[in-house]
């Protein structure tokens, strides 16, 4: 199948040549996914699901086009090929866009062993999610998501520069809920895991996760309004820092979006702080090994002691500030270039775990309304909080019904401690030791 779909390639390159284009490349994404949900001790949802889709972007007299097709006849390939020289004739004339890899191969056939279970004892292990957490709570009014999936995708990247690039993943996920009633009081939480076969996913853990939380969040309530110091989980961190990630993007700097656009070199942030994008970090469960021109990743440092370092730059932003790609751009079959990071690392710190959770902190383990109450360019935010008062490393009182807010750059300035030991979301795509930020807004009661 490999062949033949880089056949589709070579046949789209060389119809987008003959159409008169400059020089072209082509994407390829394919993907076939499995899906199940229980509900009421039975599956309420089954589903079977495959696309693929091949796009091309062509230049043509320092001018950009792209068409896309889903079928890979010769007819339709030709189709998108003229299409995409036409729209490049019509459009604005972009010097800093160009086909620039000289030559080269990519090929990481990462192709992992699919799972050999049956499709009845996925559906068996998607139905003990379900009875599982309802048979431990009697307050159980309700799972209402619950399920297991299976994915494998694949992606192609040639160019009429003769540079190849193949990559594929394969990885199953599951997870379960728990919606608890107690008097008036109702709480929910859910939980899940990844792996790349069925025996890597813990029914024990999305269950006992689930479970835990919606019990404890059930007697939660407010904080007092302040100011308190806040830690986050690893995930819920993981998801904060990325509502500001725009503050790495070399397009959002080239197009005055992105707040720190003139602050390379200057700093930012506490000067204990460092954050790496390392394609290939051993321990994170997907890599990335070449970008959507060709180029092959490479470890970036994004902030080094406080200070910005690079952004995420594809030929064209690289073109535009004068420096080199850091192999970061970012194109889908149908979407024109940007660019994108991989996985984050934060370094590592010099507190213990011990002096980190000294003293009364607020952690924050689910946050509401995030991006909706979150301004990328002033960096402001508030949000609705659910999580634990924690004194001296112990949760004392579960909390909801809060709002944090503040200012995304101030925080980062007004770090006041690092971990020292590293911890990973739970998809292993983000890493970082533990954070504490000083004095953080929380209006409660």
């Amino acid at each position: 199948m490999r062949t033949e779909l880089k056949e589709s390639l070579e046949k789209l390159v060389d119809f987008t040549n003959k159409a008169g284009a400059d020089g072209c490349d082509v994407i390829l994404s394919k993907g076939e996914s499995f899906s199940i949900n229980a509900q009421n001790a039975d599956i309420d949802k089954y589903k079977v699901s495959g696309a693929q889709v091949i796009g091309v972007r062509a230049i043509k007299n320092s001018k950009v086009g792209l068409a896309y097709s889903e079928s890979l006849d010769d007819e339709s390939l030709e189709f998108a090929a003229k299409a995409a020289v036409e729209n490049a004739i019509n459009s604005e004339e972009n010097l800093h866009e160009k086909i620039n890899v000289d030559s080269g191969e990519h090929i990481f056939p990462t192709e992992f062993k699919k799972d050999t279970s049956t499709t009845q004892q996925k559906i068996d292990f998607c139905l003990k999610l379900e009875s599982e957490v309802k048979s431990r709570d009697s307050r159980v009014q309700a799972v209402p998501y619950n399920g297991l999936s299976e994915s494998e995708s694949s992606s192609y990247y040639l160019s009429s520069n003769g540079v190849f690039g193949f990559d594929s993943e394969y990885y199953m996920s599951c997870y379960t809920s728990a919606l608890l009633q107690e008097g008036s009081e109702s709480s929910m939480h859910y939980h899940g895991v990844m792996g790349r076969k069925i025996s890597d996913l813990s029914i024990e853990s999305c269950v006992q996760e689930s479970l835990h939380h919606a019990s404890e969040w059930l007697k939660a309530k407010p904080l007092s309004t302040g100011n308190y110091d806040i830690m986050f989980t690893t995930d819920a961190l993981s998801e904060f820092l990325g509502c500001f990630g725009n503050i790495y993007s070399g397009k959002g700097a080239m197009e005055k979006t992105n707040p720190f656009a003139d602050s390379i070199r200057k700093k930012i942030a506490n000067e204990k702080l460092t954050i790496k994008d390392i394609p290939t970090y051993k321990d994170s469960f997907f890599k990335s090994h070449f970008d959507s021109e060709g180029n092959p990743h490479q470890e970036i440092t994004l902030i080094e002691n406080g200070v910005l370092n690079s952004f995420y730059h594809n030929s064209v932003t690289a073109s535009f500030f004068k420096t080199k790609t850091t192999g970061s751009a970012a194109r889908g079959a149908k979407s024109a270039l940007g660019v994108s990071g991989t996985t984050k690392v934060i370094s590592t710190g010099s507190v213990s775990d011990s002096d980190m959770k000294s003293g009364e902190y607020f952690e924050v383990h689910y946050m509401q309304g995030l991006h909706s109450g979150s301004s990328a360019i002033s960096g402001e935010f508030s949000f609705a909080a659910s999580g634990y008062l924690c004194r001296d490393g112990e949760p004392v009182q579960p909390v909801k019904g809060v709002t944090v807010s503040g200012n995304f750059h101030k925080m980062l300035m007004d770090l006041s401690m690092i971990g020292d030991t590293t911890q990973a979301t739970t998809d292993k795509g983000f890493f970082t030791p533990d954070l504490r930020f000083e004095k953080i807004s929380v209006a409660g009661v």
